[in-house]
């Protein structure tokens, strides 16, 4: 999980909520690319890359609200209540929006102290929070610790001990090779060339700066 810079919505989606006669929620093209290029491409849940689509769903991407429009329909056209996710489900075990469903989650994906506060086991790839309500909702609301999650994070991370072990990196390389992790890069997406973030970066990032945290 990675904080997320939230960026002004786009403009035809301040037409479309103007409009006198739009007054429920309902997606256009251009929002769902905004979230994609704020977000990177990535899940704002799970860090997988989107657009991915898994067997069992029929979309590549779904469009999340933070605080759910059933409980805060005066929050359901806002921009800043809005995220992208992944198609939510792996050999038909929910996750992230999926799994979340109408339920809301009580903490912020804008601030820097949620991702302070998530960490990450080497053993088995399960994610954590030091704060029991985060720690509670990233399992009973959005399922991220599910078999396949933690698997794929735990070969995110396995990849990533057996670098920092093999390489023998000075501070300056570590900043720079966390630089590198928390940057944007170009990727062929579609047949379009991207901004993207690698999937999994928040797990690498942590690793990373538990590392360079031995230098200070």
């Amino acid at each position: 999980m990675i904080k997320i810079n939230k960026g002004k919505e786009p403009q035809e989606w301040t037409a479309k909520y103007n409009t006198p006669d739009f007054t429920q929620y309902e997606s256009i093209p251009a929002l769902r690319q905004a979230l994609l290029e704020e977000q990177g491409f990535i899940c704002a849940y799970c860090m997988r890359q989107i657009p991915v689509k898994d067997l069992s769903e029929n979309e590549t991407s779904k469009i999340e609200h933070i605080k759910s429009r059933s409980d805060y329909p005066d929050l359901q056209l806002e921009y800043n209540n809005m995220l992208i996710c992944c198609p939510r489900s792996i050999d038909g075990d929910s996750h992230c929006d999926k799994s979340k469903e109408h339920q809301s989650i009580s903490y912020s994906l804008f601030v820097p102290q949620l991702q302070q506060s998530i960490f990450y086991s080497s053993k088995d790839g399960t994610i954590k929070s030091s704060v029991p309500t985060i720690d509670d909702e990233l399992n009973r609301i959005l399922n991220l610790n599910n078999r396949r999650l933690k698997a794929n994070r735990l070969q995110v991370i396995e990849a990533i001990i057996a670098t920092l072990e093999k390489k023998k990196w000075k501070k300056r390389e570590y900043e720079q090779q966390l630089e590198v992790w928390k940057t944007k890069t170009v990727k062929q997406i579609e047949h379009e060339d991207k901004l993207v973030f690698k999937p999994y970066c928040g797990v690498v990032t942590y690793f990373l700066e538990k590392k360079l945290k031995q230098y200070k």
